[in-house]
């Protein structure tokens, strides 16, 4: 991991950052597009690019924050926040917005993925228990009396 050290290393880590981003989003909405045409054996490859993107993503928040620290700024949004308003490059507070708005969009079409995946799993567990049913077999039961695999 690179030590940030100065304010351009840190707009360059930003542009990184947001670059990565672009992918991440990128990669989401194939899982979307995989997820609505029904393309179930995309998902796993998928997956492992995902996670290799959230922890080039989790390096470079953990380098921003132990920047801001150095300065002496709270490694959150609020010390973020403090130290832009410092700076006279307004390229910088253009590209952090940015950033904050891709990490939006990452967020809304993760969750919408993840209620899609949800309602998939839904499906296949009730047409488990029917084929269960209908076979004879017994079934297993949560607290509330939900049938459950």
């Amino acid at each position: 991991m690179t030590v940030i050290q100065s304010p351009e290393g840190f707009v360059v880590a930003i542009d990184n950052e947001i670059c990565t981003v672009k992918a991440f989003v990128k990669l989401l909405k194939k899982e979307e597009d995989a997820l609505i045409h029904g393309r179930i054996d995309e998902l796993d490859m998928l997956a492992s690019d995902k996670t290799r993107l959230v922890e080039k993503l989790e390096s470079f928040s953990k380098q921003r924050k132990q920047y801001l620290s150095f300065l002496g700024y709270s490694p959150d949004k609020s010390g973020m926040n403090s130290w832009l308003t410092k700076q006279t490059n307004t390229e910088l507070r253009e590209q952090w917005s940015q950033l904050i708005e891709l990490a939006k969009t990452a967020q809304q079409i993760n969750l919408t993925n993840g209620k899609v995946i949800s309602t998939h799993l839904q499906y296949n567990q009730r047409t488990y228990l029917a084929l269960q049913s209908a076979a004879g077999n017994i079934s297993l039961y949560g607290p509330k009396g939900q049938a459950f695999i």
